[in-house]
């Protein structure tokens, strides 16, 4: 008999709990969306006095190079079929468009995310195993991208997808072949197509001879025109795109949520 009468009075504590919840919900949900809305705001204005340095703009030094890049490419912010021009979050992919064809007539395009980044650290066994911890003080360490090349011609597109290091060095991980032409096959990208799809995602490519990775890697630099001041541009745009969605992202949820 004792555990039934045990369980009885847990329920009965959960309902008392309950009950109490429910009398000071109403004031305890308006608190929780004062204060939700109070830190949203500030971190909004925290990132709106750093963009006004450059009075909402990009950094001189971006907007440069943004400008070389678009004397050879066309850029594109969003995707066909994915979200749309001023949608929240339609920034996020980014699209450029070779403007002359390659050597053989094919297309060239590039395709990012602005969060398709990581941490560019290589991995150092002594600092692992003396456990050092990164001293605050340090530079925020650099940001790889990752970012799809697509090369069409006759209906058939080759992927290439890439990773540009902090260093902006360039690697090729894996090439896969694809029916269809640039814009459909980078809507696939975005819409994350990957190792579970259904289709022959290519070879490994760590596993083919070294000198067919190598000459993958010149074509993407020579042929498709992905040198150094393309790869600076995809990674320092990817942040400059991540940090204005990221605001947008706080002043929408605000507007909801306050």
């Amino acid at each position: 008999m004792a555990a039934p009468t045990a369980h009885y009075h847990t329920a009965l504590t959960a309902t008392q709990t309950a009950a109490t919840i429910n009398i000071n919900g109403p004031r305890s949900f308006a608190t929780a969306a004062n204060n939700l809305g109070s830190i949203l705001q500030r971190e909004i204005n925290e990132e709106d006095e750093a963009a006004a340095e450059f009075n909402g703009q990009m950094p001189p030094d971006l907007a440069e190079l943004h400008s070389d890049i678009a004397a050879k490419w066309t850029i594109l912010e969003g995707i066909s079929g994915i979200g749309s021009g001023g949608e929240t979050g339609s920034g996020a992919t980014v699209r450029l468009f070779k403007k002359s064809p390659g050597s053989n007539g094919a297309k060239i395009g590039v395709v990012f995310h602005c969060q398709d980044t990581e941490e560019d650290m290589p991995f150092d066994e002594d600092d692992f195993l003396a456990g050092q911890e990164q001293d605050e003080s340090e530079e925020e360490p650099s940001q790889a991208v990752r970012f799809g090349v697509t090369v069409s011609k006759g209906g058939k597109t080759v992927v290439l997808q890439c990773r540009c290091g902090g260093d902006g060095q360039i690697s090729v991980e894996s090439v896969t072949v694809r029916d269809g032409e640039s814009e459909g096959v980078l809507t696939a990208l975005a819409g994350g197509e990957n190792l579970n799809a259904a289709l022959y995602q290519g070879p490994e490519f760590s596993e083919l001879a070294e000198d067919l990775q190598e000459s993958f890697q010149e074509y993407v630099v020579k042929e498709c025109g992905i040198d150094e001041d393309v790869a600076a541009f995809i990674s320092m745009y990817a942040d400059y795109r991540e940090q204005v969605e990221y605001v947008t992202w706080m002043k929408t949820a605000i507007d909801i949520l306050d």
